[in-house]
């Protein structure tokens, strides 16, 4: 059961890390008079929030392995 727990765990951190690389935005663009300025988000900013949604996505991997684990053990019964 830890087991199935520990992978759901690693591999939901790892995917979501990845989405995250993805799709948090490292920079900002606002608009003004006839134009537009870029702003970069600061490095520790942007890791601060990939490593968030790594970590929530360690936490739903954990749930869907004990989910898994559950399923497993009353098929087993």
């Amino acid at each position: 059961m830890e087991k199935c727990i520990q992978k759901g765990s690693f591999y939901g951190f790892l995917v979501c890390l990845a989405l995250a690389f993805l799709f948090v935005d490292y920079k900002v663009i606002t608009p003004f008079d006839g134009g537009y300025t870029t702003e970069y988000v600061p490095v520790y900013d942007y890791i601060v929030s990939i490593i968030r949604f790594g970590v929530s996505g360690a936490f739903i991997g954990m749930f869907v392995g004990w989910m898994i684990s559950k399923i497993k053990n009353e098929d087993n019964k």
